[in-house]
């Protein structure tokens, strides 16, 4: 049986760097830590994470439209359909 090269998204996958579990979550309990010691209301620090969040999946975001060869989308299904056939 022949060889089955890798899907788009394995390959966009394969060549993103890699961060290791543990510190990741030691930054991100940094990060809580330090908003609580900072904003001391749990509301406010639950916004500025929601907010950093936004940021980050919009950087995400921008980065796949990047480094992949999808074009401009109209609407919403289109942008859906985009994105699962750079997966599959």
């Amino acid at each position: 049986m022949p060889p089955v090269a890798p899907r788009s998204g394995d390959a966009i996958f394969t060549s993103v760097e890699r961060v290791n579990a543990e510190l990741f979550t030691l930054t991100y309990g940094a990060i809580v830590r330090q908003l609580l010691t900072d904003l001391e209301e749990v509301e406010e620090v639950n916004k500025q994470l929601d907010q950093m969040g936004y940021n980050i999946g919009i950087r995400m975001i921008d980065e796949f439209l990047a480094k992949s060869d999808v074009s401009r989308c109209v609407d919403f299904r289109e942008t859906a359909e985009a994105i699962a056939k750079s997966f599959y």
